[in-house]
């Protein structure tokens, strides 16, 4: 327990000094991933994750003192921690949700590093082939870093573009299981 609160402390004192810009662009994000789960229609792993705690703060904490009673003598089912009703409501709808987005925050991340490796493995792989090929590239990175700049395509539509074109070209297929996860990643 103690490794924990060490932990939390330790990561807050790092926001603190975090730079504010690098900041604000992170907490976009994390914003943007709890909209894309708490509006999405098929649950992720991250609103299973949410789902895991919500199920786990409703058979551990209860705001009635009667039903935390009943509950620890074995005649009831329910929590036997009692907590205030505004902890309870806290921890039975908000901590799940922040959960979610928290998990989707870092699935994203672990996702995007990853692709960043295997980009970095294409586009070695592709500056080893011939000059003809590589031009052919080029003509099309072109027209991809023009789509960008006119503003027709984001930044992780760019990002997964240049990737996808990198692979095509150093015709390193992915396994079935990368495949699955580049598709979730795109969505």
């Amino acid at each position: 327990m103690y490794k924990l609160i060490d932990y939390l402390i330790e990561l807050l004192q790092s926001v603190k000094n975090m730079d504010r810009v690098k900041l604000a662009r992170e907490l976009k994000e994390i914003v943007f991933h709890v909209n894309r789960q708490v509006f999405s229609q098929i649950p992720g792993v991250s609103a299973i994750a949410g789902l895991l705690v919500g199920s786990w703060v409703a058979s551990t904490f209860t705001n009635s003192p009667i039903k935390g009673y009943l509950s620890s003598w074995g005649l009831m089912k329910g929590g036997t921690h009692v907590v205030s009703l505004a902890t309870y409501r806290f921890l039975s709808v908000f901590l799940p949700i922040l959960v979610t987005a928290i998990t989707a925050y870092v699935v994203q991340k672990a996702l995007k590093t990853y692709r960043e490796k295997q980009l970095k493995r294409n586009m070695a792989h592709v500056a080893q082939l011939g000059q003809d090929v590589l031009s052919e590239l080029c003509d099309k990175m072109r027209i991809l870093d023009k789509a960008k700049e006119a503003e027709l395509i984001s930044d992780s539509e760019y990002e997964t573009k240049t990737a996808n074109l990198y692979q095509s070209y150093s015709r390193s297929y992915h396994s079935t299981i990368e495949a699955i996860i580049f598709k979730k990643l795109e969505s």
